[in-house]
């Protein structure tokens, strides 16, 4: 393990900063828009922003490393990032914030693209899945301690900004002071949104699904926590269990979808989150702490869909396919993602804090019924043609589609042609 850490031991520091920077920030923002008078609906839509800026980042982002090499984009796109989350302070104004957050977004994704791509340089055949799985914890378990540091002042105040910032700056350095080399730049982003629909309309539905419910809830679940009463230590432990929800059920949910018809799990699992949604949204005389513990298996039903609609997705694609099925799964993911907070936050406003869930439940259950009504039509007898499951974060981009190992599965060979034809072709020239 030594010998497979060190290589990559300065991107995975610089990812760790980078992550507990923005886990903060993710928090922070809402709460401190809505002290500064946004209304849901506005706050909904710079969560919009953020999204569609993520998207915008993918597609980019080969441009500007291709220019300036993986180093100085790096360097770039954090110091941008630690810049602009101290604009937030500045100036919170809601247009002004709609800008920055779309920025914000793209920064981002630029980064993660640049770290995947390294990782994805250094990890060898035999490495890749580990690499893959210890960046995934990395990844989620850094926003969990930068949603913790919502702790340490008051949203009102600048520290908190200010330690976002510091922490994105501290980010730059072991990428830049690493010896390792440069990986090669980075592939254009493929998509092909047709195909992948007609491969498997169950993993684009879940995946649209999965982002206009997850979308909603990191725009506006700090909203909700402070409007059903919690104070900032509960709000914070409350986004933080959905996201270890989220991360506890992904391996376990996702084995189970190995052995069975996958379908069936994303089934469960909108059933179950539909439930949990009505409960958090409708049932208002919840503690927090009761909350907290619904907040678990929200996440870990809710934010697994995606890894598992993507193994699905990949079922019926060729291992040569996974890198363009994945980013337009990914991209599919992130659109929904800028969709579902504005629409979420039109429900707050009608129906108060509790709208959040009931939107997401909402939801859950089209796409529970949206399965039912596949699984009729379409039959998939043969469960042992799946490929394993590979627990991913929907934070992620293209460039981490490249780490996973099942890429270089040997390809399927073409079914050869039959030889009856030839052979009473060659008789009848005999006889003749």
């Amino acid at each position: 393990m030594r010998r497979l850490l060190l290589p990559i031991a300065a991107l995975l520091i610089s990812d760790a900063l980078l992550l507990a920077g923005h886990g903060l920030q993710l928090t922070l923002l809402p709460l401190r828009g809505a002290l500064e008078g946004l209304s849901d609906t506005e706050i909904g839509l710079t969560g919009s922003a953020y999204f569609l800026g993520f998207v915008a980042g993918c597609l980019i982002t080969p441009w500007i490393v291709r220019r300036a090499g993986h180093i100085r984009s790096f360097a770039v796109l954090a110091s941008g990032f630690s810049a602009l989350v101290l604009m937030f302070d500045l100036l919170p104004i809601f247009w002004f914030w709609l800008l920055l957050r779309f920025v914000t977004g793209a920064c981002i994704s630029g980064l993660y693209m640049i770290i995947e791509s390294w990782l994805n340089e250094r990890a060898t055949r035999e490495t890749r899945g580990t690499v893959l799985s210890i960046y995934t914890i990395i990844n989620l378990l850094m926003i969990v301690v930068g949603q913790q540091l919502v702790n340490l002042a008051d949203p009102e105040a600048t520290t908190l900004f200010a330690v976002a910032a510091i922490l994105l700056s501290l980010a730059i350095i072991p990428v830049s002071m690493t010896t390792a080399l440069a990986p090669a730049p980075l592939v254009r982003v493929k998509l092909s949104p047709r195909k992948v629909w007609r491969l498997s309309r169950v993993g684009v539905g879940g995946a649209v699904a999965a982002g206009l419910a997850t979308g909603a809830f990191w725009s506006l679940g700090p909203l909700y926590a402070r409007e059903v009463g919690m104070d900032t230590a509960q709000l914070t432990l409350f986004m933080s269990s959905a996201v270890l929800g989220g991360a506890a059920l992904q391996f376990p949910l996702g084995r189970l979808s190995d052995h069975y018809d996958r379908r069936l799990v994303v089934l469960g699992a909108a059933i179950v989150g539909a439930g949990l949604s009505v409960a958090l949204g409708l049932i208002p005389d919840l503690s927090g702490w009761l909350r907290i513990a619904l907040a678990f298996f929200w996440g870990g039903t809710t934010m697994t869909l995606y890894a598992i609609c993507l193994a699905h997705a990949n079922d019926r694609a060729r291992p040569e396919d996974f890198v363009m099925v994945g980013t337009s799964i990914l991209l599919t993911f992130g659109v929904a993602s800028a969709i579902g907070a504005p629409l979420a936050a039109l429900t707050m406003g009608l129906m108060g804090g509790g709208g959040l869930f009931l939107f997401a439940g909402m939801v859950l259950a089209l796409l529970a019924l949206g399965v039912v009504r596949r699984r009729q039509t379409h039959y998939l007898p043969v469960v042992d043609e799946t490929v394993p499951f590979r627990a991913v974060a929907d934070v992620s981009t293209p460039a981490a589609m490249e780490m996973d190992p099942r890429m270089e599965a040997e390809p399927i060979p073409e079914p050869e042609p039959p030889r009856v034809e030839q052979e009473d072709e060659s008789a009848s020239t005999k006889e003749s």
